[in-house]
Formats: structure tokens, sequence, C-alpha cells
């Protein structure tokens, strides 16, 4: 393609898009751009977007067409990105404490979408990494972007920081409008955002008093971003020994940690065993359970979202199974609180007799057995040693699987990491570990509160009626977590 030919059909397209409806929300001339400034201990990343509207990209297209044939090709686009970036990158400026910072590029991308006329915009995105030393004190850090100054479009700069990190006194928000310039407000198109630099003031310690901390576009107060440890650990470059053996224990860790957060049965595990006559094989058995289900509930939503989510929404699933789950819960509970509310009260489950504290003494007030063979009197004291509840493997069963039925969705992205990475085999084995870690944590629990109850058990403070009563109060609680994640999972 000739230079006339393309200054003619620039003309042309000017003359076509005079009279049609913008295809481009910010019309068919603007360049646009985006940036998000991700702050952590060690290094601030920025990920900036660059989008072109119809008319620029046909500007753009007689240096991208290198071999002239008409078609911009994806070598010609990368070579035309590998290009533009030196340039571009160098009117990005990051400063802190007035020192300016190198911006390293880590990766780019390029790519053409479909536009008005059969003309396409051009969008560009590049990660950006500047390593910083310390943010143990306050750090004013400064980001300014000069391209294309003259241009009209959109321009947006949105900040955030990971864990630990506090961020205050900013001039940017957390939070976007755009979707990373994929979609604009309809509102804003006739004054687009304008924001060319940011300021704001970051640390890990102590924030000065009466500082105002970052918040999003509608006032509310930022989060910081928590990062997927697990989901990390399949995305290191290279799998050696030494790494993969490393990755065994972090993934163990994280399970164990993982399950320590709220809503993963080891509240649900330690009130099921008080009161119960429950054995270290037990906990055992309830922590291997957990493991099972974890492991089969995460490999079966990934099967899910690889292979049938045009049938079923792996996220219509979630709340489903946290509902079963709570029910599970719910009626072991209430199936406890039943026994041992009986056996407080001294009823017998199987005839429904009352055994008061004369019920079956001598007139002597020597010791008299009764009926039932486990209830009976000492000096006019009646008393049972009959179990508090009967604790079958199928509670036990049915409580492991409620504690593992809800895959975590951590374990569930490292799956599908490893399979997009051609790490299956490793993959599997770290869902695996996590999942004998956070089983791990749970039968910790459980024998803790067996071997308290023992030692609580064999004293005189046991015989208190505010002890003996705690079975039936940790079966309630157990029937209220039920009912409470049943409730949670239908909203």
């Amino acid at each position: 393609m000739t230079k006339a030919r393309i200054q003619i059909l620039f003309v042309f397209a000017m003359l076509v898009f005079a009279n049609s409806v913008f295809a481009h929300p910010l019309g068919n001339f603007s360049v646009n751009q985006f940036a998000r400034l991700e702050v952590g201990r060690s290094e601030i990343k920025v990920h900036q977007v660059l989008d072109m509207a119809e008319i620029p990209t046909f500007q753009e297209s007689a240096a991208i067409d290198t071999d002239k044939d008409g078609t911009l090709s994806q070598i010609e686009l990368a070579a035309y990105a590998a290009n533009l970036t030196p340039a571009y990158v160098s009117k990005l400026s990051l400063s802190i404490n007035g020192v300016p910072a190198e911006l390293k590029v880590s990766e780019k991308n390029i790519l053409l979408v479909a536009g008005a006329g059969n003309l396409p915009t051009l969008r560009i995105e590049w990660d950006l990494i500047s390593p910083i030393s310390t943010v143990e004190t306050a750090n004013k850090v400064t980001y300014q972007n000069d391209n294309y100054p003259d241009r009209i479009g959109w321009r947006e700069i949105v900040v955030s920081s990971t864990a630990g990190v506090t961020i205050y006194a900013s001039s940017a928000y957390a939070s976007g409008l755009s979707d990373e310039l994929r979609s604009y407000p309809q509102d804003l198109l006739s004054s687009p955002l304008s924001e060319r630099s940011a300021t704001f003031s970051m640390t890990n310690g102590k924030i000065p008093e009466n500082a105002v901390t970052l918040i999003n576009r509608d006032g509310r107060p930022a989060v910081s971003i928590q990062k997927d440890r697990l989901a990390e650990l399949i995305a290191v470059p290279e799998i050696t020994p030494l790494i993969a053996l490393f990755g065994l224990f972090v993934a163990f860790g994280l399970g164990a940690v993982h399950a320590m957060s709220p809503g993963h049965g080891k509240t649900v595990v330690g009130a099921y065993l008080v009161g119960s006559k429950g054995t270290p094989k037990h906990a055992v058995f309830l922590g291997l359970t957990v493991t099972i289900t974890h492991t089969l509930g995460v490999f079966a939503l990934g099967f899910i979202t690889l292979f049938a989510s045009n049938y079923i929404l792996p996220e219509r699933i979630m709340p489903f199974l946290a509902f079963v789950s709570g029910l599970l819960v719910f009626f072991i509970g209430i199936s406890l609180f039943k026994d041992r509310l009986f056996a407080f009260l001294g009823w017998n489950r199987e005839t429904g007799h009352h055994h008061s504290d004369h019920d079956h003494a001598g007139h002597d007030g020597e010791s008299t057995h009764s009926h039932d063979g486990v209830t009976h009197t000492h000096g006019g004291s009646t008393h049972s040693h009959a179990p508090i509840e009967n604790l079958t493997w199928r509670k036990l069963l049915a409580l492991g699987i409620s504690g593992g039925l809800l895959p975590c969705p951590s374990a569930l992205v490292l799956m599908l990491s490893a399979i997009s990475l051609g790490r299956v085999g490793y993959g599997l084995v770290l869902t695996l570990v996590f999942s004998f870690g956070l089983a791990a944590t749970l039968t910790t629990v459980g024998l803790l509160f067996l071997y308290i109850g023992k030692a609580v058990g064999g004293t005189a403070f046991a015989n208190s009626r505010l002890i003996k009563a705690l079975p039936v109060f940790s079966a309630f609680v157990v029937a209220s977590l039920g009912a409470v994640i049943c409730y949670n999972s239908l909203g």
C-alpha cells in the first residue's frame, strides 16, 4: 500500500466517520490511557494501558505494516510495540521522595480490536516494575504520564496496595471507572477523566495522625490486595527438586493456616467432640475424611470449569455446596442436642422414663441400680454412666464430608493454573498436600478438645452442673453454625 493510497483512505475514513455514529465511546480520534499502581513492600508495579481509537490506529498502520501488504500481522504488531515501548516508557515518570525511580518493562501485549467501518482499534498493555528499598517510614510517591499530551481522550489512574502496606494522602483513588479502558461510563463521555498524575504516601508502619487513608471513588475505604500465595506456587519459572520440595512445605502450611480462617469447620469439629466419648482415632478419621472430600471437590469443580462450564456455572455450584454442607452440620447438631439434652436431664431415650434423685433408691440409702443397667444411686444421689450420645462412624463421616465439601477457591485456581501451564502432576500433588494441611489443623483441634475434655473430666470441677451442661451447649453451637452456613449460602 503506497503512501498516497493510505492518505486517500484516511481522508475517506474521515468523511465516513463525520456522518456516522462514533464506534469508539470517546470518539474515533481519541487516544486513551490507563494506569494502575500496585504498591508492595519491595516494589511498585504499574499496569499501563494505551487504547487508540480508529483514526489514530489508522494513522499508525503505515508504521505497523512494514511489508506493505495491507495486513497488520501479529509479528508486525509485536515489532511495533517493541519499537514504541522505549519512547512511551521514557515519558512515564515515577519518583519516591523526589528521587526518580526506574521503571523496567516485565511484559507487554498488543492486539487489534474491531471498530467502525471495518477499521480496528489498537490496544497495548505494559507491565512495569520499580524496586523500592523500604517502606518502613513515610515515603511520598509521584507518578506522571506525559504521553500524547495534545490528544483528546480518557486518562485514568488508580492506586492499590498489597497487605501490610498503607497508602494515605493520595490524590488518586483505589477504584477505577472504565474497567481498564474496556467500558467507559456513559454519563462521563462528554467530560472524560483527565488524570495525568498522582501523588500519595505509603508506609508499612504507623501513619501520621489525622492522615486520610486511600479510598474508593464512592468514598469507602480501600482494601489491600491479598495475594493468592497458593496459586503462585505453580507459576514459578522452573520447578527444580528443591523448589518442588519447598512448594510442598508451603502448600501444607497454607492449608493449615487456611483451616484457621472463618468457615472451615474447626469450630464444628471442636464443638462436636466436646462431651463425646471420642478417641484420637476418631479425630484422625475426621481429618482424613475432610482431606479426601476437599480434594475430590476441587477436582470435580475443576472438571466442571474446564469441560462443562457451558452447561453448569461453577459460581452457581458453590452456594449449593455450601447449603448442603450447612444442612449436614445442622442435622448433626440437632441430633447431638437432643441426645445430650436427654442425658443431661436424666431421660432414658428408649423408655422415655425420667430418673430423679430418689428413683430406685433403697430405704436405707444404700446403692440401688436402676433397670437400665447404667443409671444407679449412691447414698440417694442418682447419676448415669451412659455415653452422652452414640458416637458412630456414620456421624463422623457426615461431619467430615460437611467440613470438606466446599472446595477452597485458592486450591481450584492452583489446579487450573497447573493445567494451563502443563504442570498437572505437580498441581495435583500441591492440591492434595494443601488439603492435608487443612485436615491436619482440624485433626489437631479435635485432639486438643479431646485431651482438654479428659483433663477436665477427671477433676472434681467436672461434677458441677455447668460443666455437665457444656456438651449440650456445644451441640447447640454445632446446630447454630449449620443454620448460619445455610443462611449465608442462600444470600
